[in-house]
């Protein structure tokens, strides 16, 4: 009621159409409320009249009648500011902030009765009101997607085919401030996507919005036994799996560092009891975005349970003018009726089906070596190319020359901004390279970090100002460099253009794009003041322009991702980028729980993986051959060592693998990928091996959609307990009925002596002696024992469908195992 007054008291002149119009709104969320049927009536008549008597009569009574009915109704109102205050008498009540603080909702406003946290808050600048009551308009189903505007990546994207979207349109009906509420659902799968749009459509005579927190999606849950699982690190040490009891209170996961961050991953999973890898109930939600971001998740009073999906709102807000409208990023959800595997999988087949550029749906991805480790700043053309020889010997496909092949590029002091080739290094340029490496059997790649500059570079001395920083203040620098002002149209347009050229000029089929500090002096010169709450998301939308004209202009050419590592790896940037680096970290000890968690929600294919050098140059600690690769295998699969130190027998080897790699890569890669829970050593960490909570052992495995080959690996870190086996090692995924053939790969090699009194031969050693065949009901209900030898081991095993199993029914196979 006081909407109401306020709207016909506050303006000189009133619309009766949207006068009544608001009544009618009123009267629709109030319903059952004779007074607001009566003032829907009311304005009715005033509509009808006013149109007959004339604009005169219209502002000369309007006001006073509708002042006079309100009084005689003893209608309360809630106390206003002295221009916008009700009538002498009339008391202020309180709402219904109980019935609607302990109600399930789909969005939720600041300020009108739901103490949680809410989905949006505003402010009116005219007088800065930050209420925001929304009702229901109305709602329409359409197939396919619904169209956007903004930029940001989303599922359907590329392949929208048999999907359905969900439009709800909602309305502040004393502001007419519209919010949409998106939902698109894709057929056989159980998952939504959501997003919202805030439109300032007001007429009222409020003038500008601004949005200060504005999520993508709210999802409210009853009161259950809620767990909370979500992905935690740091730099080399990213996304390890953390699972927790929800409580009372607010858990908030996020990043406010401009990028998606190595700290806290923007996905989380809401289980009813502990999660599980293959039972219970799950809820995923993974957010598609690249900058700041935030996860609310609040248990109230109630022991209801509040999840917010969306932007950060620390240091946001988001100016909108008269009928500018504003996106948010895609949320997606998924639901699982039987744990955290089937949870996984939904989320790799949409991504992978629904996100990922349609032309790199079967990519394999290339063996690649890269030059970083091995040589550093030293990219000297000679010295590639000896780098190169023994590369192409093991059967690499691609040479990725790193950093340092630029400017004056012999450190990280300088030259970011220079896209030139270094005349000392690269006398006969990239062009010059490329070819010499083509006509060695080698593609070509390279690195690069556009999104940043040091100050000693000609880009910096040429234009100091499209550096993100206030210009009265200290900079703070990241790894010697600054981050360039993506906000700025020209700064995109000059990244397009510098990468553009050096993609033009040779042929050049690979970019790593590289970036390598967080954003800090968040603050563009380049925006008024109003709009310095918009740098970080506007940051982002200027780095995905920049994607999306790249990659459109050089469809061919395969980029990855990374960010120190996997500091960026979010499924966002999967929508240009089909693979990401993982982490900086690649001992593979580091790398198993690293890519555990990663896999989560990220299909395998998309994971940046290679065998590096030992001892590591992150750990210092020496694995074999064998467990790094297994540990490699378990994603894109590439090197990053020098090849030209192994010796003789040990580059063999390093052949043999990567043509082994080739065997498997297909079921790897493309097959259904499965966490192996239940496997372990007596003790406090059996059966964790599926990388919730401390384990010292872990398994893995990936079936084919025909369910005919598989491939499964395993891995011991510390063999904490002497003469104890691991339990058996059960399979997933595989047809109860078939007989499959193991056949166990590259065995582990162990010196020949005397080993607690007893003789033991040197050589290759494989787990098992001779080659199993086995049913998938006994491989699955029964498992394989598994012996490793020391910590540091691993086992490799590939089974392959020898047809339907013609034994007995009542046997089940069992007596296979135990011959």
């Amino acid at each position: 009621m006081g909407e109401l007054l306020r709207m016909v008291e506050d303006e000189d002149d009133i619309d009766p159409q949207q006068l009544w119009s608001l009544a009618t709104n009123m009267k629709s969320e109030r319903g059952g409320d004779w007074h607001m049927a009566r003032v829907e009536n009311l304005t009715w008549r005033l509509r009808n009249m006013w149109s007959k008597n004339g604009q005169e009569a219209k502002n000369i009574g309007a006001a006073q009648r509708l002042l006079q009915f309100l009084e005689k109704s003893s209608v309360p109102l809630k106390k206003a500011p002295e221009e916008m205050r009700a009538p002498e008498g009339l008391q202020s009540v309180g709402g219904r902030q109980g019935l609607k603080g302990s109600q399930l909702l789909e969005v939720s406003e600041f300020g009108t009765g739901d103490f949680r946290t809410p989905s949006m808050d505003v402010c009116f600048r005219k007088d800065g009101s930050r209420l925001l009551p929304l009702v229901y308009k109305h709602h329409r189903v359409i197939d396919g997607i619904l169209p956007s505007t903004s930029g940001l990546p989303f599922l359907g994207r590329h392949n929208s085919q048999g999907a359905q979207s969900l439009v709800v349109d909602m309305v502040d009906t004393y502001t007419e401030v519209q919010v949409q509420l998106v939902y698109t659902v894709f057929p056989s799968i159980s998952a939504v996507s959501r997003r919202m749009v805030v439109k300032n459509s007001s007429k009222v005579g409020l003038g500008g919005v601004d949005l200060m927190k504005c999520m993508s999606a709210t999802f409210d849950f009853s009161t259950d036994d809620w767990h909370l699982l979500s992905l935690h690190g740091g730099w080399a040490n990213e996304r390890h799996i953390n699972t927790r009891r929800i409580q009372e209170g607010m858990i908030h996961l996020g990043s406010n560092r401009g990028v998606s961050s190595h700290q806290m991953n923007p996905f989380c999973v809401l289980s009813s009891g502990p999660p599980a890898e293959d039972h219970g109930q799950c809820f995923g939600f993974c957010l598609l975005y690249s900058g700041n971001w935030l996860m609310e998740v609040e248990q109230s009073q109630t022991g209801c349970v509040r999840v917010n999906v969306g932007l950060s709102n620390t240091h946001f807000s988001w100016a909108l003018g008269n009928q500018e409208s504003f996106e948010t990023p895609e949320c997606v959800c998924v639901f699982s009726d039987a744990g955290l595997g089937k949870m996984t999988r939904t989320f790799q087949h949409l991504i992978g089906e629904r996100l990922i550029a349609p032309r790199w749906h079967d990519l394999v991805c290339p063996v690649l070596i890269n030059t970083w480790e091995a040589l550093y700043f030293e990219v000297y053309h000679d010295k590639i190319l000896e780098f190169a020889k023994p590369a192409i010997e093991a059967g690499v496909e691609l040479l990725v020359l790193d950093d340092g092949w630029f400017g004056k590029r012999d450190d990280d002091t300088t030259s970011l901004g220079d896209w030139v080739e270094d005349p000392r290094k690269l006398p006969r340029g990239l062009k010059g390279l490329a070819q010499d490496v083509n006509a060695m059997g080698l593609k070509l790649g390279i690195w690069v970090e556009p999104e940043m500059v040091n100050q000693d570079s000609q880009l910096y001395r040429s234009h100091p100002e499209w550096v993100l920083h206030h210009p009265g203040r200290l900079r703070s620098e990241g790894r010697n460099q600054l981050v360039l002002d993506l906000t700025r149209r020209e700064v995109q347009d000059y990244i397009i253009d510098c990468v553009s050229q050096i993609l033009s000029s040779a042929n050049i089929e690979y970019i790593k794009w590289d970036m390598n500090r967080a954003l800090t002096d968040a603050f563009s010169a380049a925006l008024p003041p109003q709009q310095q709450g918009e740098v970080y998301h506007r940051y982002v939308l200027g780095l995905y322009r920049i994607f999306e004209v790249l990659t459109s202009s050089f469809p061919h050419v395969l980029f990855e991702s990374c960010a120190s590592g996997g500091g960026r790896f979010d499924a966002a940037l999967l929508a240009w980028c089909p693979q990401a680096w993982c982490s900086d970290n690649s001992d593979a000890f580091s790398r198993t729980r690293i890519q555990m968690g990663t896999s989560m929600w990220a299909p395998v294919r998309c994971m940046g993986a290679h065998i590096a050098a030992c001892p590591s140059h992150q750990t210092h600690r020496t694995h074999m051959l064998k467990t790094r690769f297994i540990v490699a295998l378990w994603g894109t699969f590439g090197l990053e060592l020098d090849l030209n130190k192994l010796s003789r027998e040990e580059l063999k080897e390093m052949k043999e693998l990567v043509a082994l790699r080739g065997k498997l890569c297909q079921v790897v890669l493309h097959g259904e990928y499965f966490r192996l829970p239940g496997f372990g050593y007596p003790g406090a960490s059996h059966s964790n091996s599926a990388g919730i909570g401390d384990s010292h052992v872990y398994a893995w495995m990936f079936v084919t959609p025909e369910k005919d080959r598989a491939v499964v690996s395993a891995i011991v870190f510390h063999r904490d307990t002497v003469g104890k086996f691991p339990s058996r090692l059960k399979l997933q995924g595989l047809r109860p009925d078939y007989l499959y053939s193991l056949i166990e790969h590259v065995p582990t090699t162990v010196e020949e002596g005397v080993f607690n009194g007893i003789f033991q031969p040197g050589g290759p050693q494989f787990k098992h002696r001779r080659r199993l065949m086995l049913t998938g009901a006994v491989l699955m209900e029964v498992g394989i024992p598994v012996h490793f030898n020391f910590d540091g081991d691993a086992m490799l095993l590939e089974l392959e469908v020898g047809g339907p199993s013609q034994e007995p029914k009542e046997s089940n196979g069992v007596h296979v195992l135990a011959s």
